[in-house]
Formats: structure tokens, sequence, C-alpha cells
């Protein structure tokens, strides 16, 4: 594993963990904020309808109200003093449910919240005439903006609703024919929501700052498994592959000195034939592992026009040789960032692989164009029987199309199929051409289109 794929893994962690927590910490903000609104907006109704039933009057318990002119008003102290108990105490500070939720019927609240609650209502007859306007407890709001405010809620739709920081109530007068309207002053409640989401966007800022650090303080370790996998995996390919080509070579020339005593026979052609197929084997393994060392640092702006058409062209005689034939379009001049060696290969492998594949008489075209800012290479090549192919697992490795398995001499193979050996690929070359495009920062595709199959790269 390269220094640039362990950075692109680190970065990638560091990311989606930062962006994951983001996400996960603005979803309970947003959750925080809207339960405080649906509970407020709940109260208010609460409130609201308690106000209608009663004409526009809070009436208080008259039980609790104790006047000081009154001559048992200090005996009334001692025997409160006398009779409060720990259950009387507990029983006040009471919570339920509802009450959270802002469902709790108003009249069974303290007397407390009714001296708090600020509103004003205006009462209209059965003409819709203004009959009676009381605002004695609000002091922000006169009667003409009380009678303005109410003609306003009585031409919107919604009987119930929202203006600024007022909730208002349309509803039907009890004791007279009539409607009446109510505001509530909402403004404590909203200046401790709208608190409530300072301080929730303030922690979730620091929170994805800290866990930004935290992440990149990290991230090493969290990635040391992954490297130290990836770094045993290429070892061992560079051993497996330096431990096989002793016996491999032992074994051809076994076998090509047996071929000079007795002959070249079926046997003899066989065991050469998987010689040389485990020797590509091997060069094709070391070749990923060497692929996927090599890093974008080498890379430089150059002119890749006349690479492509060089090594395209070197395929030429190949081609002509199998009576299909090769063309190219390439301009003269097309720049990019790229190595001169990684081009010369990505082209071969897939100019070869055309070739290889293409139909008899069948053609191969290698072309080099931009779009934009982006350079596109596309290598295609006839392929009739295309159509029932799965073409989204043409670059995983070791994946081969249609791979027979027929039970054939090897004599009858010599003889019937001079060139099975040539064709018989190993999986691996489209997975090595995606790691040369990732190598130089671009992507590539395949499609098959009017009997043709095209491998497109962009960078």
């Amino acid at each position: 594993m390269t220094e640039r794929e362990i950075n692109r893994i680190r970065k990638k962690f560091i990311l989606t963990s930062t962006l994951s927590l983001f996400c996960v910490m603005l979803l309970m903000g947003g959750c925080i904020y809207l339960f405080n609104t649906l509970t407020m907006q709940n109260e208010s109704r609460q409130v609201l309808l308690y106000i209608a039933e009663n004409d526009g009057e809070l009436p208080l318990d008259e039980e609790l109200i104790v006047s000081s002119d009154d001559p048992y008003y200090e005996e009334d102290i001692t025997d409160y003093g006398e009779a409060i108990t720990e259950q009387d105490i507990q029983g006040t500070m009471e919570w339920s449910l509802r009450r959270i939720f802002g469902t709790e019927d108003f009249q069974t609240q303290s007397q407390d919240s009714m001296y708090a609650t600020r509103y004003f209502a205006v009462l209209f007859d059965d003409s819709m005439e203004i009959e009676e306007i009381k605002a004695s407890h609000i002091s922000a709001i006169d009667n003409r903006q009380a009678g303005f405010y109410a003609q306003y809620a009585l031409g919107r739709k919604n009987p119930f609703g929202s203006i600024g920081r007022f909730y208002y109530l349309v509803a039907e007068r009890t004791s007279a024919p009539g409607t009446i309207v109510i505001y509530l002053d909402r403004t404590a409640q909203l200046m401790a929501i709208d608190r409530i989401v300072f301080i929730a966007l303030a922690l979730l800022g620091a929170g994805t700052l800290l866990a930004f650090f935290f992440m990149r303080l990290f991230s090493d370790q969290i990635v040391r498994n992954e490297v130290e996998n990836a770094e045993k995996q290429k070892q061992f390919i560079t051993n497996a592959s330096h431990e096989l080509k002793t016996p491999l070579a032992v074994i051809r020339a076994n076998t090509e000195m047996q071929e000079m005593l007795e002959g070249e026979s079926e046997w003899t052609f066989s065991t050469k034939r998987q010689v040389d197929r485990m020797n590509g084997l091997i060069q094709n393994l070391v070749r990923i592992s060497r692929a996927r060392e090599t890093e974008s640092d080498d890379l430089s702006p150059m002119n890749i026009a006349p690479i492509v058409r060089e090594t395209a062209d070197s395929f030429v005689p190949v081609a002509e040789s199998e009576g299909k034939s090769l063309l190219n379009d390439i301009p003269d001049t097309i720049f990019m960032k790229a190595s001169d060696s990684r081009v010369r290969q990505l082209v071969s492998l897939l100019t070869d692989n055309a070739v290889k594949y293409c139909d008899p008489a069948g053609m191969v075209r290698v072309s080099l164009s931009k779009s934009g800012r982006a350079v596109l290479l596309s290598v295609s090549n006839d392929y009739a029987d295309g159509a029932s192919v799965d073409y989204s697992r043409f670059f995983e490795r070791f994946y081969r199309q249609n791979e027979a398995h027929s039970i054939i001499s090897e004599n009858e193979l010599k003889e019937t199929h001079p060139k099975a050996s040539e064709k018989n690929g190993y999986g691996i070359g489209l997975s090595i051409a995606e790691n040369l495009v990732q190598s130089l920062g671009g992507t590539i595709r395949v499609s098959w289109k009017n009997r043709r199959i095209t491998f497109t790269c962009r960078f």
C-alpha cells in the first residue's frame, strides 16, 4: 500500500467519522428544538382554550388569596405553617408526562402560571362588531393594536396559529352569541427556545472540532492494521514469486531435455504450456504489486499523443497477422499530467486485450481526445457476443468471462487451437489497467453498443 493510499484512507476515515458525528448531533439538536416548539404550541392551545371558555378571563381560586385586612390573617398564617407537611411540598413539585409534553389542562396548573400569563382578548358580538377589549394582563398592547390584531386573526383560515411572538385563537363565546379572539404572548418561552438552540449550535460546533482533532490524532493507530496487512500481502507475493521461479525453471529445463532425448510428445507440450502459464501468472502478480506501489509524485505535464500513437501502432502487425485491422484517431498534441512508462503500459494492456478478443476480421480502434478539461482515451473492438456479458465484473482480479472447461487433449489443442494458450488470460490485465488509470488520477469504464465493446479512460 502506497503512502498516497494510506493518506487517502486516513482522510476518508476522518471525514466520514466527523460528518457522522455532526449529522447525529444536528439531528439531536433538531429533535430538541422540535420537541420544545411542539410543547410550547400545545401549552399555548391549552391556555387559549381555557381563557376562551371563561370569556377572556383567568378566574383564580379565591380560597388561596389571603388579604392583610382579614382579622384572621395572622392566625391563617400560623395554621398554614402547622398544616403543611412533606407530602404537600412534594405534591407541589410533582411532574407528569402530560405536563412535560404540554397537554395538561391549564386549569389544573398552579396559580403562579395564571399570574404569569400575558394575553389580551377581543370580544365580538353576533354582528362581528367589537364589544369589549380585555387587555389588563398585558402592557405592551393598547386597545387600538388589540383591535387590529383581532381583525387580522379573523381573516386567517386557521383558527389557531402564531403571529410573531404571539399565539392566537378564534373561538365562539360561551356566555353570549359572538366570537372571541385571544392573543397569548410567548416571548419568554421563545427566548428560552432560542437560548437552547444557540447552546446546541455552540456545542455542535465545539463537538465537531474536538472530534476532528481526536480523529486526526488517533487515525494512524486505526489504519495501522490495514497497512500491516497490505505490507504482509505485498511481501508474500514477492517471496512467493521468487520461490516459484526456480522450480518452474527446473521443470522446463528437464522437459526440454526430455524432448531432446525422446522427442516432443503430448505430455511434454502440456508441461511446457502449464509452466508458461505459471510464469505469466507470477509476472502479472508482481506487476500488480508494483503498480500499486507507484506514487503520483513522478507525474509531470507532457504531450501523451505521440506515446499513445507509437504504442498503438506497435500492435498493427499483430492485428494484421490475425486478419484484423487496427486504426487510431489520435491528434498531434494532447497535454496532461502523466508518466511515460505508465501511459505506455496502459495503452499496451488495453490494445493487446482488444486485439486478442476482437472478432475474426474485426476492427480495433484507439482514440485520444479532449472533452473540456478532461482527457479521454478509448480502445474499442468488434465483439458480437457481448450482449449477455456481465461488464460490472470485468475489472475484478482473476475474473474471466466464458471460461472453458472442455476436455481436450494437448495434441488436439495444439493442432486445432494453435493460439488457444495466447487467448487464455489470467483475469489480471484489466485489473492492472484499472490500477494504472487510478495512479494517473483517472477512472475507467467499459460499455457495449452496436456490437462493439469500448474501454474508456477519463483523466
